[in-house]
């Protein structure tokens, strides 16, 4: 279970890529505010927008720089094959938890 403060940080996008120095910089910031949890790649980092791979990298990058911080993602997607695909990508990554939306934005 998660307790405490959970922040939910943009995924910055600059030239149509994910812009991975600027998140890190996000990242980094929430670390030292001293958050309880970090929910990367939600609704608010525009997860229905990005593909897989940017996807898994933003989760990679979220555990990475987390300091140890417990990371969940979202693994929402429009079919079923691409939801296990992604839940398997944010284990492989080391997040703590995952959530999904009981809607798309697709």
């Amino acid at each position: 279970m998660l307790r405490g403060l959970s922040a939910f940080p943009l995924t910055p996008i600059t030239n149509n890529n994910v812009d991975e120095a600027a998140f890190v910089h996000l990242i980094t910031n929430l670390v030292a505010a001293g958050v309880d949890s970090i929910g990367a790649v939600g609704s608010t980092g525009s997860y229905a927008y990005l593909t897989r791979d940017e996807r898994r990298r933003v989760a990679e990058l979220a555990v990475q720089h987390a300091e140890g911080i417990p990371v969940l993602v979202s693994i929402g997607a429009i079919r079923l094959d691409d939801v296990l695909a992604i839940a398997e990508d944010a284990q492989r990554a080391g997040v703590k938890a995952v959530m999904m939306a009981p809607v798309s934005y697709q």
